[in-house]
């Protein structure tokens, strides 16, 4: 990845909380609209009760799909919206590694979402990127594979 194409990926990040992730279970996929964080790497946090069918899902197949749009704020009548399609590998992120690496990040960019970390069942995801599409307002994009 380039450094235009790293800096296009994190402004796009930074106007955005919320991403939906796509896990694949035996028959369904299963989307879900929930707040996200990027690391300085660009890898994508989220957080996930135990038992939620999405972490489920990724814990059997850790391949997901996400998806990053500005169609909140971009003027969808003309397309002129930034969006990325991440696919990645997600893993859970180990209860005493996330201090720090990636828990800062999450509640930096998502306040709203500290009263969860106190659930026991918690687990945050980092889904590392293995493809990007990216496509901005003004229409041009790339495909990366990083």
């Amino acid at each position: 990845m380039d450094e235009s194409q790293r800096q296009k990926l994190a402004e796009l990040y930074a106007q955005e909380h919320v991403a939906v992730i796509v896990t694949q279970g035996e028959k369904w996929p299963t989307a879900t609209l929930q707040a996200f964080a990027e690391t300085p790497e660009l890898d994508l946090l989220f957080i996930m009760g135990d038992t939620a069918e999405k972490f489920e899902n990724l814990r059997r197949r850790s391949e997901v799909t996400v998806m990053v749009d500005t169609r909140d704020i971009g003027d969808v009548s003309k397309f002129q919206i930034s969006r990325s399609v991440v696919q990645g590998i997600a893993g859970e992120v180990a209860k005493g590694s996330r201090v720090g690496l990636a828990e800062r990040p999450f509640f930096e960019k998502n306040p709203f979402e500290a009263p969860f970390f106190g659930n026991p069942a918690l687990r945050m995801v980092r889904v590392k990127p293995k493809r990007i599409s990216y496509t901005g307002a003004d229409m041009q994009g790339f495909k990366i594979e990083p």
